[in-house]
């Protein structure tokens, strides 16, 4: 690169540091590498003959097909002990002086391998570690994971990382150190060494999760693009993806990969007038170094306005989570104690999952009082025991309640209450009175939801969920489960109020009536393409929910949660201001007006936005601070979206009940014509 521009490698570095840049990502060399960059040379046996002359060729096994030699001999002095303990055999190797009796120089033979040249890993350059240094820059180490790996190897090779004093370790390619056998023993070693393993976001490293689930919290979280994606990215996208990483995803190290080619088009003249030779306003390597100022600048910058809201972060050397929260307790606490807070904490969190639990126990099934006994007494002896168990136990409790505090907030946030007429208006059902009503049970739903995300932060308060080394345990669960139930109650009005005078059998024969009513009804051609179009919807949404669906988002989707990102300090979910939330209020006036059937299909869409809500919770490895921003200002602009769609709806049908007279009387005027 630094060719490619005409300047020196020094003033590069020098150009990036004072713009921000903290540190240099080298490469465990190998003898291919290392001859690449001239700093060793590798020469047939044919050219070696010729320039040693001094050798005695004939002596020397027909085997050995390569001469190693460097002007650096410490080089020489690195490699050897390396290549010769690496290598499948010992007689693979051997190290000759070059001019024999003279104490001069020497060289490494080696047969004809791909294996030697291209694998085994031979250390740092110290050249290039020596060039960081004085430029101002720590290092990071870049390790791949070589054939032949043994216990002993992985030593020698943290070894090399310790000895060059970088502390965060990124592995090379597409597989950990010690895939797949060796990868806790590698996570042992480097633990040992004190080194941080990189967990890579979006990373489909082999071995990755194996590996950060070993490091007890001795890693941190990188962002960074592909190759593609940096080509293809405009710098501003670029810019707004890095820093929303580090302040919305606890992003510690940011690995960017620079622009290659120059961004942007020249100025094209008016039409009449003398081509000028083509003039860019910024040369890439300015680009460069814009682009990199504009991550550091916007890092270290507290957002206008409300700093408070999105501090300013530090720039320096990454620093791992930790065994958090163990490791705080133990300092108070001592080990024993640390491990039983830690199990109170879980069981004082997943008694609200009995409670939203059994909630829904009672509003499904007529129990009684000694059976909701029974069921009080089996959750808290289930909670008890999986509070002792950090890992799976307090999934499976953080599952529960993300599946039962959705249905919760809908049953119990107002809206069967204007199902059944029991909450209304006395006055005129206009966009703007209708929205306020929806508004308020939007929100004392939502806030019931967010019960349940807070009971999920608690539960799963472990530096396992924050640094994503393990996540969320059934995602689309809580998506699905939802979906079904909340829809099923609705069709057998399953309220609270109902149930407590009438009790839940009448309910579910209410619900099983109304199902097949609908299955007796004729299949249509109305019918099958409604199905089909439903079936399409949710096969988009299932396959778009998650930050690695693998679904590709369009230019115009990723400027628009640019753009939202710049207003509210950090996006909205999508699915919540455009989709779910709205539809909640277009519910609400149905129900006011007695069209159930509407309703409930109204009823279905909103509640994808409350299971949105809960899943932005579930994203422990984001502050929880913004998740909850995120889901106030979800409210408000799904609230507004409502509005709009509840205003544009009023227009439609005043407009449809002024032209449906006029189309009576012409047809009255037809009738009268054909008699």
């Amino acid at each position: 690169m630094a060719d490619a521009y005409g300047i020196s490698q020094a003033q590069l570095l020098q150009d990036f540091k004072k713009r921000g840049a903290t540190s240099l990502a080298l490469y465990n060399q190998t003898l291919g590498t290392l001859r690449d960059n001239a700093r060793l040379t590798i020469t047939s046996r044919e050219v070696a003959q010729q320039v040693y002359r001094g050798l005695d060729w004939d002596a020397i096994d027909p085997r050995y097909r390569f001469l190693i030699t460097s002007t650096d001999p410490k080089l020489i002095e690195q490699i050897w002990p390396r290549l010769f303990g690496q290598a499948s055999s010992v007689s693979a190797l051997r190290k000759i002086e070059l001019e024999p009796r003279s104490g001069g120089s020497f060289g490494i033979l080696l047969p004809a391998s791909k294996q030697l040249v291209g694998d085994i890993q031979l250390g740092f350059d110290p050249q290039q570690v020596q060039f960081a240094r004085d430029n101002g820059y720590s290092v990071t180490a870049r390790v791949s994971n070589p054939l032949n790996l043994t216990p002993a190897r992985i030593g020698t090779l943290l070894d090399d990382v310790e000895k060059i004093g970088a502390k965060v370790v990124i592995f090379a390619e597409d597989e950990v150190l010690g895939y797949e056998s060796l990868v806790s023993g590698a996570a042992r070693e480097m633990r040992r060494r004190g080194l941080v393993f990189t967990n890579i976001e979006f990373s489909k490293q082999r071995g990755g999760p194996d590996f950060a689930k070993n490091t007890e919290g001795a890693l941190v979280r990188l962002h960074t693009v592909t190759a593609d994606e940096a080509a293809r990215a405009k710098p501003d996208i670029l810019v707004d993806r890095f820093v929303r990483a580090a302040k919305e995803r606890n992003m510690r190290v940011l690995y960017l990969r620079l622009v290659r080619q120059q961004k942007g088009e020249p100025k094209i003249p008016e039409e009449g007038v003398k081509l000028p030779p083509i003039e860019l306003e910024k040369t890439p390597y300015r680009q460069n170094l814009d682009f990199i100022e504009r991550v550091s600048s916007d890092l270290t910058s507290p957002t206008p306005l409300v700093p408070f809201l999105r501090p300013a972060l530090q720039m320096g050397d990454a620093q791992p989570f930790g065994d958090y929260p163990q490791a705080q307790f133990a300092a108070t606490f001592g080990e024993r104690g640390a491990k039983i807070v830690r199990t109170l904490m879980l069981f004082g969190s997943g008694l609200g999952v009995v409670g939203g639990t059994l909630l829904l126990l009672n509003l499904f099934f007529d129990l009684s009082p000694r059976a909701q006994r029974r069921w009080l007494f089996a959750g808290l002896f289930l909670i008890a025991g999986l509070s002792n168990f950090a890992g799976k136990g307090a999934q499976l409790m953080a599952l529960q309640a993300g599946i039962v505090f959705p249905i919760v907030a809908m049953l119990w946030g107002g809206l069967p209450l204007v199902w059944d007429g029991l909450k209304t208006l006395d006055k005129p059902h206009t966009p703007k009175n209708v929205a306020l009503l929806g508004f308020g049970i939007l929100w004392k739903t939502t806030l019931l939801t967010l019960i349940g995300g807070f009971l999920v932060v608690s539960l799963l308060n472990n530096w396992r969920y924050m640094s994503k080394a393990d996540e969320f345990l059934g995602e689309k669960a809580t998506q699905f489960l939802p979906l079904l139930i909340i829809p099923l109650a609705f069709l057998g009005e399953l309220f609270p109020h109902r149930v407590e005078k009438n009790g839940a059998a009448a309910g579910r024969d209410l619900m099983k009536a109304r199902f097949n009513r609908a299955l007796a009804k004729p299949f249509t051609v109305r019918v099958a393409f409604t199905s089909v179009v439903i079936l399409f919807a949710g096969y988009i949404w299932m396959a778009r929910f998650g930050n690695e669906s693998g679904m590709e988002i369009s230019t115009l989707e990723l400027n628009l949660r640019a753009t939202l990102e710049k207003i509210f300090i950090t996006r909205p979910r999508t699915k919540e201001i455009f989709l779910g939330h709205p539809a909640f209020l277009i519910a609400v006036l149905f129900m006011l007006r007695r069209q159930k059937w509407l309703a409930w299909g109204a009823l279905v869409v909103a509640t994808i936005g409350q299971t949105d809500v809960l899943n932005t919770m579930c994203h422990i490895h984001t502050p929880v601070f913004y998740s909850i921003w995120r889901s106030i200002t979800g409210v408000f602009l799904g609230a507004f979206g409502g509005f709009v769609a509840l205003w544009l709806f009023d227009k439609f049908t005043a407009r449809r009940q002024m032209v449906r007279p006029q189309q009576s009387e012409a047809a009255r005027e037809l009738v009268k014509a054909g008699a």
